[in-house]
């Protein structure tokens, strides 16, 4: 009977090339589709899984509350992670791990910047897994001015020497001895880097007993990345449960005086790349959302697929009526006709998989760049997602052929030999229905396709309170050339190409710098935690800032230096000071005796600006006034002939001696960055909505088809009694308007209230229009006529004569 069925399923798929050319076509991009889909999710969940001891591996992070306010933190202080494997004998073993920046390397006659090299403690190695390919775990990082690259960082500077014992310098001529190679990082990991350098050199730089201190204040001061082992058998919750007690030792004594508290949060290794804590200087991470989107897309565009199927096969039920009363007359039960429909079905599907993993290889690359990841498929090294692939396309065949085998295998043998087989209501409703099915996904897909686009064009081309354009940024290393800035910077300005330059401690996107102030609130001094940076005399106009009270800092003014300062209109507003901020009270660097280092006053208020992305809201922010920011360099130029004007900025860079060559970026691109989530999102989003869309219309050409088909006789008839073609036509073009209609008015809220709920994750977004609505209803709509257009102008163009005499 197998065989029989295989035999009976291979003759009907061959005898109905056309309808059967459309399925498989839908089906295979649908599995290819669902195999890139799932493949990018298996990557996102598995983030961090490599490490051997992940379950018991803890990232600790900080939450303060300074006053009236709070903030989360991904990084923690310094100590905290080593006092408390001394309190606690659940920790087995910590790591901390520090960001070194934009970091110069030069290596004989190589020099490079390096983005992507951290500080770690020796332990490193024993909380997360490494593989060694030179050197040994032991001695790794264990003493000052030692570094561990990776395999391909050392292919880069020593080829295929070996580079054990030479040493890497740094833009402040610091020397690291390489000590280790170990195995380049697999791409699924929350932490990327290059290459580290031993902890114990910034202990050797800082001093031993002041980076190592255990001091009240030093548990105050946050910007490393602390991660804990746990004992076999160890509770994060009994961590947790003592932590008041290591608070009350540690933290408190500080924290009554400045009337803040701590408290400490904790997420587990292989949790923090989908985490859905919005924690102050986070690595770059997932979104469990975009997981959750896709896999419905997945789902959506195989439910599309299927449904094709399913609609063809019972709109062409009349054609193989008699095949079953025939069938069923020589002995066959429901059953067996049930399961020879279903083995079609099921055949059909797995006739795409093959199609489907042809060209998944020659798609790869494709998704991987449109993704952004770097994701391999093979039947042994991926062997989960081929089981589930195989499963899903069993799923899908049985469920394509589900419908189909159980309505015509209901056929009685007496009827359907007679020719009196209704052929349509009930089935006419089922494929109605299903195509509205089909519309309201793919209208919900153009939806969300341009609304994302509206909030990634939104997001870049928004007025962020300064102007980002034509802005030069370069990092600055090399500690002797902040002295030599203002000469350098009278050079530059003798380039009318060069509008201005200025030097700060932070640029938009990169400004996290937040410490405890003073601030004047009606008759006391009250502290509060406030975002802040250091500026020069020309940072604001060269960022085209609006003062909207007082003045901007005046270099005929000696008192500016120690005294002034200036705010956003959000801190006015918060620390409840309103039109009257100018003159109020601010202290900086406050000690413990109480004393402050600077007492200031407020000489002006700019317009709000967006100092980080527009994920944040504006939050109060101070700027003060330096004679040597460093950091980084801001240059202004003008949009014209800029090769010209950057190779002069290079040219009298290194005539300044400048130990570093001249690296920069734009402060518009880099700040446009901080939405690479977003324009993936959009990428892959709109893809994805081609492809349902188009799968979708492959539906409607095999349905469209079969309508004309049946309705040969009828449209003669018309033509003889005059209808024109267009009126016949338009016929066929109502009967499927009214079912985008339909679709349009059931899709539209359910993509409202998601679009919405996805929106509400950014401080600053656009708001939902009808038009876009509209434009999507109207595209799906346009689209489906044009696919219809064929086969009903056809048929309205066929010889009458002919058309009856066919039937």
């Amino acid at each position: 009977m197998i065989k029989n069925y295989l035999k009976s399923a291979i003759r009907n798929i061959t005898r109905n090339k056309f309808y059967s050319v459309l399925n498989i076509l839908g089906l295979s991009i649908g599995l290819i589709s669902t195999i890139f889909i799932l493949l990018y999710i298996q990557d996102e969940l598995s983030f961090d899984k490599y490490n051997k001891n992940y379950k018991r591996v803890y990232r600790l992070e900080s939450d303060f509350r300074i006053s009236e306010k709070h903030d989360k933190f991904a990084v923690t202080s310094v100590p905290i992670a080593p006092a408390m494997k001394m309190e606690y004998p659940e920790i087995e073993q910590y790591a901390r791990i520090v960001d070194n920046g934009n970091m110069f390397i030069r290596y004989k006659d190589k020099e490079f910047y390096e983005k992507k090299i951290y500080s770690a403690d020796s332990s490193y190695f024993k909380v997360f897994t490494c593989e060694f390919l030179k050197g040994s775990l032991d001695k790794a990082l264990t003493e000052p001015n030692t570094m561990v690259v990776t395999e391909s960082f050392a292919k880069k500077y020593f080829g295929e020497a070996n580079p054990l014992g030479e040493v890497l310098r740094d833009g402040d001529n610091m020397n690291y001895k390489v000590t280790a190679v170990i195995k380049d990082l697999p791409g699924n990991t929350h932490l990327k880097y290059d290459a580290l350098t031993s902890m114990a050199t910034i202990a050797k730089v800082y001093g031993k007993d002041q980076f190592n201190s255990l001091k009240p204040e030093a548990f105050w001061n946050v910007g490393i990345y602390s991660y804990i082992l746990l004992k076999p058998n160890a509770d994060i919750k009994n961590i947790h449960a003592k932590f008041p007690a290591f608070n009350k030792k540690y933290m408190e004594p500080l924290g009554k005086q400045i009337n803040a508290d701590f408290k400490l949060i904790t997420t587990n290794l292989a949790d923090i790349h989908l985490s859905t804590k919005n924690l102050e200087g986070d690595l770059p991470r997932g979104s469990m959302s975009y997981v959750y989107i896709f896999s419905f897309v997945a789902l959506f565009i195989l439910l599309i697929a299927s449904i094709n199927y399913m609609n063809m096969a019972t709109s062409r039920s009349a054609n193989r009526a008699k095949e079953v009363g025939i069938r069923k007359v020589m002995g066959a039960f429901r059953a067996q006709l049930s399961r020879q429909f279903l083995s079609e079905s099921v055949l059909l599907a797995f006739i795409s998989l093959i199609i489907s993993l042809a060209f998944i290889q020659l798609f790869l690359p494709l998704f991987n760049e449109l993704s952004d990841k770097h994701l391999t498929f093979g039947v042994f090294s991926n062997p989960f997602i081929f089981i589930g692939i195989i499963a899903i396309t069993l799923v899908v065949g049985l469920i394509s052929g589900s419908y189909p085998a159980f309505y015509l295998s209901s056929f009685m043998p007496a009827r359907v030999l007679k020719g009196k087989i209704d052929s349509g209501r009930n089935s006419g409703y089922l494929r109605k229905t299903l195509v509205v099915f089909q519309f309201v996904i793919s209208i919900m897909m153009i939806i969300g396709t341009l609304t994302v686009s509206r909030q990634l064009r939104y997001m870049k081309t928004k007025d962020l309170g300064f102007d980002k354009g034509n802005i030069v940024v370069a990092e600055i290393q090399d500690t002797v050339f902040v002295k030599k800035i203002p000469a350098f910077r009278e050079e530059l300005l003798q380039n009318p190409a060069i509008e201005a330059v200025s030097a700060s401690t932070g640029v938009p996107g990169k400004i996290r710098s937040i410490q405890v102030m003073r601030v004047e609130t009606g008759s006391k001094m009250q502290e509060l935690a406030l975002n802040n940076f250091q500026i020069d005399y020309d940072y604001i106009p060269l960022m085209k800032m609006k003062l909207v009270r007082g003045r901007n800092f005046d270099k005929n003014m000696g008192t500016d230096l120690k005294e002034g300062v200036i705010i956003n209109e959000t801190a006015a507003k918060k620390l409840g000071w309103g039109d009257n901020a100018l003159g109020k009270k601010i202290q900086y660097g406050i000690e413990l005796d109480g004393t402050a280092d600077r007492n200031t006053k407020v000489i002006g208020v700019v317009k709000d600006f967006n100092y980080a992305s527009l994920h944040n809201k504006i939050e109060p922010i101070v700027m003060f006034l330096t004679k040597r920011p460093g950091f980084a360099l801001n240059i202004r130029i003008k949009p014209e002939n800029k090769p010209a004007t950057l190779d002069f900025i290079k040219s009298v860079w290194g005539k300044y001696g400048v130990k570093n060559p001249f690296e920069y970026y734009f402060l518009d691109q880099n700040f446009d960055e901080s939405y690479q989530a977003e324009a993936k999102l959009n990428k892959i989003f709109t893809v994805f909505s081609v492809i349902s869309i188009f799968i979708a219309l492959l539906g409607l050409l095999g349905l469209a088809s079969f309508t004309a088909e049946r309705r040969t006789k009828e449209i003669g008839i018309r033509k003889v009694l005059g209808s024109s073609l267009m009126e016949i036509a338009n016929m066929f073009y109502k009967e499927f308007t009214l079912l985008i209609v339909v679709a349009f008015i059931i899709g539209t809220p359910i993509a409202f209230y998601a679009l919405d709920f996805w929106l509400q994750q950014f401080a600053y977004h656009v708001n939902q229009t009808w038009f876009i609505f509209f434009l999507s209803g109207m595209l799906a709509w346009i689209v489906a006529m044009a696919t219809i257009s064929f086969h009903s102008i056809k048929a309205a163009s066929e010889n009458p004569v002919t058309a009856i005499k066919y039937e």
